[in-house]
Order: structure tokens, then sequence, then C-alpha cells
């Protein structure tokens, strides 16, 4: 490798790292204004591999929250199935829900009266990659 590759290498796992830093410090930033509301959305499982031969994700997914207040709430989505779920008691503090999904689904946990949002979660799908092909660095005809 030359000067100016490892320089590259080392410049991209810098921002790499950084990146990491910011996502992994505004994650707990955000977990932290949920509970400084009174109000925590979670989600399990929050994660679904497709694959090329299955590109949906057929599953189950939990929904559970947690809301200090007295105020009736709502959770937002933006999977067509469920736009909007609004229990009719505060006593209700989760939902099962049958997903059959290729894109990610946000969902908002608002409170029922001002819109306002109190927390949120994101379920994932990520698809699997094709196995990279090897590119050969060097001719067939070199001898070094």
């Amino acid at each position: 490798m030359t000067l100016v590759q490892l320089k590259t290498t080392a410049q991209q796992y810098f921002n790499r790292s950084i990146l990491l830093l910011f996502i992994l410090f505004s994650s707990k930033s955000l977990f932290a204004a949920q509970a400084e509301r009174g109000a925590l959305l979670q989600i399990s499982p929050r994660l679904c591999i497709s694959s090329q031969a299955e590109p949906e994700c057929a599953l189950k997914i939990d929904l559970t929250w947690q809301y200090n207040g007295t105020e009736p709430i709502c959770i937002l989505s933006d999977y067509p199935a469920l736009p909007k779920y609004c229990p009719d008691s505060n006593e209700i503090d989760s939902l099962i829900l049958e997903v059959i999904t290729q894109k990610d689904i946000q969902f908002i946990l608002v409170s029922r009266q001002t819109n306002q949002p109190l927390g949120g979660v994101k379920f994932k799908v990520m698809p699997t990659s094709e196995p990279k092909v090897r590119r050969r660095y060097r001719n067939p005809w070199s001898l070094f």
C-alpha cells in the first residue's frame, strides 16, 4: 500500500468511528428524553433479516410502552395496516401486530390531545447482501 492509500484508509476509519460515536450518544440521549417525558416505547424483535428468496418479513411484533402521565395516548406508524392505534384506557400497555413488510416501520407514541411525540422506536428490515466476488489485483500474465 502506498502512503496515500494508507492515509485514505485511516481517514475512512476515523470518519466511521466518529459516526458510530455520534449514533451511540444520540441514541442514549433519545432514551433519556423519553424517560424525562415519562414515556418509553419498546419493540421486540427490533430487526428482521430478509433474503433474496423471501424479501418480505412476516412476523409478530410486540410493542410495549410505559407512560406515567394521565392523558390518553396513541401510537402512530407508517405501516399501512396500522396508521393509528389509540387504546381505550391507559392500563393497556402492549400491542401485538402481525407484520408483512419489506421496509422499515417507524412507531411513535404521542399524546392523543396535543399530538406531541412522547417516544418512538423503529423496526428495521435488513436484506442480506450478495456475496462479493473478489477481484484479482494482478493480471494473470503478471510476473509480480
